[in-house]
């Protein structure tokens, strides 16, 4: 059990120490980090540390989950700013859950030491919060993803409604979506914007409105925008019809899925209301049982 402790011991030491030296080399690279807001990019502060680590090749970004991290960064934002984004989720995954590592290794020691029985359930534990730490800096970027996409796809059958009837009162399908994207707050809104500014940049209006639907992260948007960018291919004369039909058959979506999400709400709650239902039985059934003893 010594051996253990002193292996423990050991092991955070090393790990704190390798940390300090990478928070110190780190500080050059802690203006990488000044421009996000501390609210939606938590634990900044730390990222100078990860940015001297990507030095060393044990833990540079490479493989899949760079490619992923790549991928994630270029929906949210844009192709020019990937790599540095990327870079940056990585950078403070690795620093966060290595300084908690090295805690975790000397509290680890620490508690074998008073409590020897403790051993294994600490090591185990901490081994379990390391890995929901890292597991949760990573996936940052693919919670933004999933939480815009589903508000994209929320907001998608309005927005479509609106477009069918500003295009279908005389307005030109680009002045409608412009119009439109001005016209609210919100994630489909912003992506609507972008793709007016790629129109305004040079982009052929085709093109932008393909890559808004491969921006949304949506397989219906994306969907959609395909079938667009062919309809605009073959003519205008089809469009009000296109976007008519879109309009119902988005409206029946939302209404199933609205349905699918009661369905699963109902489905939650069944196991708190029988949780309830035998609680309240078994009060019942206790008072009986003491009345029933009283009286005999």
């Amino acid at each position: 059990m010594f051996l253990v402790q002193m292996l423990l011991l050991i092991l955070g030491s090393a790990v704190g120490i390798f940390y300090i030296v990478m928070l110190i080399r780190g500080g050059k690279y802690s203006s990488m980090a000044e421009q996000m807001d501390k609210e939606t990019f938590s634990n900044k502060d730390f990222c100078g540390a990860g940015f001297a680590m990507h030095k060393i090749k044990l833990f540079a970004m490479r493989g899949k989950r760079a490619k992923n991290l790549r991928t994630q960064a270029e929906l949210i934002y844009g192709e020019m700013y990937c790599e540095y984004y990327a870079q940056l989720y990585h950078a403070r995954a690795i620093s966060v859950t290595t300084m908690l590592a090295a805690f975790v290794l000397l509290a680890a020691a620490l508690v074998s030491a008073l409590w020897a029985d403790m051993l294994v359930p600490t090591v185990l534990g901490g081994g379990i919060l390391c890995a929901a730490m890292w597991i949760d800096q990573i996936g940052e970027m693919k919670k933004t993803l999933d939480k815009r996409r589903e508000a994209c796809v929320e907001e998608f059958p309005n927005v479509i409604s609106k477009l069918a009837l500003l295009f279908g009162s005389g307005m030109i399908l680009y002045d409608a979506w412009s119009e439109i994207a001005k016209s609210r707050e919100g994630p489909i809104y912003e992506l609507m914007r972008r793709s007016c500014q790629d129109v305004e940049n040079g982009m052929s209006e085709s093109d932008a409105y393909y890559r808004f639907g491969l921006l949304s992260d949506s397989q219906e948007i994306r969907k959609f925008s395909s079938m667009l960018v062919q309809t605009l291919e073959r003519g205008g004369g089809e469009i009000t019809g296109f976007l008519m039909q879109q309009s119902k058959e988005l409206w029946e979506l939302k209404r199933q899925r609205m349905l699918q999400k009661g369905d699963e709400a109902a489905t939650k709650l069944i196991v708190p209301t029988t949780l309830m239902l035998v609680g309240i039985l078994i009060i019942i059934l206790s008072a009986v049982a003491m009345s029933m003893t009283g009286a005999l």
